[in-house]
């Protein structure tokens, strides 16, 4: 199997006027600049006093990409409030292929910042990322304070729900805690933040300095993820780590999501569906048994028969 090309590009600038392409590789084809430039712009408008020292975050990039965006304060004497973006983009087959997992894939490329002109196409092997292991989400969840927030932040977005958590900095420790307890399949389809200026984008989990916006009704803020109501998948993630059960932890990881069963729920549904109206088609109408035989065309009637039209109305 063929390595995964993942083709790059560095934007800096500051809103959709100001952004400049310093360098991009040669397979960051010119059809892809104008969602580039968006995705970029939609980061958002810099609140007052707010530093960006380092933040990622993924998104879908038109139909068949993925892009995992890593974003820097670029302050550059002549705009103060500029940001600095390295853009990573790979098909959503080979996002997928690596466990949905943007943090993992931004580790393996480091942005240079200084480089001008063309980069270079990156590659990952095809056989993507090791597992999630026990000791690791023993780790997460031993080694933080918040593991209350992480637990019920994670059953809420496997129920369906959306997270916002105001900070005033980036906090890439807490989204990437909370992406290693999610299921593979759940997280192909969720899309974080580990800091943005806003939500234009659409995030799922998402770091903001100020969360009272309209844009995040609906959320469910910190405090909230704290106190979700502990559901299945949540209880039996803590059982296997507190088990050692790796076995367990790698099945209950490789669940089905949410929209993922509604798929195939659906796709049941008109399976059925097709199948009665195909049952229909098959089954022709049995034929009827009449009592009542044809009558000749030609039949000799009793001339006394009461019956015989000729002599109906004769007076004998």
């Amino acid at each position: 199997m063929p390595d995964i090309v993942l083709e790059q590009a560095i934007y800096s600038g500051y809103g959709p006027d100001c952004l400049q392409m310093p360098a991009r590789s040669p397979g960051f084809v010119d059809d892809w600049l104008p969602e580039a430039e968006r995705l970029c712009a939609a980061f958002g408008v810099r609140p007052p006093g707010v530093a960006c020292p380092q933040a990622l975050f993924a998104r879908p990039f038109g139909r068949r990409q993925v892009a995992v965006v890593q974003v820097a304060d670029h302050s550059d004497g002549h705009n103060p409030g500029a940001l600095r973006f390295h853009l990573l983009v790979l098909s959503q087959e080979a996002y997928q292929r690596l466990g949905g997992d943007p943090f993992l894939i931004a580790d393996q490329f480091p942005p240079r910042w200084d480089i001008r002109g063309e980069l270079p196409a990156l590659s990952l092997p095809a056989t993507g990322f090791p597992g999630r292991t026990v000791a690791q989400l023993e780790e997460i969840l031993k080694g933080q304070d918040d593991s209350p927030v992480l637990l019920g932040g994670a059953q809420a977005l496997v129920d369906g729900g959306r997270l916002v958590f105001e900070r005033q900095a980036p906090a890439a420790q807490l989204v990437r805690g909370l992406w290693m307890l999610l299921p593979t399949t759940t997280r192909f389809d969720l899309w974080p933040a580990t800091f943005a200026f806003s939500n234009a984008l659409g995030f799922d989990a998402l770091v903001v300095a100020d969360a009272r916006s309209g844009e995040y009704q609906g959320f469910l803020s910190e405090q909230q993820a704290g106190d979700y109501p502990q559901g299945s998948y949540e209880l039996n993630l803590q059982i296997a780590v507190e088990a050692r059960d790796q076995q367990g932890l790698d099945a209950l990881l490789s669940r089905r999501s949410r929209r993922e069963t509604w798929r195939m729920g659906l796709l049941l549904l008109a399976l059925v569906f097709v199948l009665v109206l195909v049952s229909n088609w098959l089954t022709f109408p049995a034929p009827q048994n009449s009592e009542r035989k044809s009558r000749p065309a030609v039949e000799r009637l009793d001339p006394k028969s009461s019956t015989n039209p000729r002599t109906k109305d004769q007076t004998p």
